[in-house]
């Protein structure tokens, strides 16, 4: 086998071999099993079914076209620096996205995963630079809808309600039918 083919396939290999144990282990999870609903194990193991699939199609790809344009993981460290101009950094960005999410965390138990995640998607786009408010708090509201439904609804993932009297935007957002 060529050097330059198995130096990009052989990230994809351990990526499957990987994929395979967690497999393995995430089928040793003890629980108690509740009629109609799913077990811990389903999400981590449909996680890692669509890892070991996209490892699995990388490699089917590199060996089908050879070595002649798969490049691996390797081959990012021996290229030659490019001589573009970096682009510009904004450490205030940074910061304040950091500040953000630091607020957020403290936020979450206090207002609930609903209000908090739609104020956090809010500020951060405004910390970000996007001053189209109708846009900002439009993609809030979608994305905080979404992640409501496919956590709340969908996954059964148990979120932060909030204190009394945030806990009834919770309330409010389970008594949307329509969303659901």
């Amino acid at each position: 086998m060529d050097k330059a083919l198995f130096r990009s396939i052989a990230p994809y290999m351990v990526g499957l071999a990987v994929a395979a144990a967690l497999y393995i282990y995430s089928g040793t999870f003890e629980y108690t099993s509740r009629p109609g609903a799913l077990g811990p194990e389903v999400w981590p193991r449909l996680a890692i079914l669509l890892i070991a699939a996209s490892c699995l199609f990388e490699l089917t790809r590199r060996l089908i076209i050879g070595g002649k344009e798969a490049t691996g993981f390797m081959e990012a460290f021996d290229r030659e620096p490019q001589t573009e101009q970096a682009q510009p950094v904004y450490p205030r960005l940074v910061i304040g996205g950091v500040v953000l999410m630091a607020f957020y965390a403290v936020l979450v138990p206090i207002l609930g995963f609903i209000l908090a995640t739609f104020l956090f998607l809010a500020a951060f786009m405004y910390v970000g630079g996007y001053r189209a408010h109708g846009t900002v708090w439009g993609a809030s509201a979608a994305v905080t809808i979404f992640c409501g439904i496919l956590f709340l609804r969908i996954a059964y993932v148990s979120l932060p309600r909030g204190i009394e009297p945030f806990d009834r935007l919770t309330d409010a957002f389970f008594a949307i039918p329509s969303l659901w």
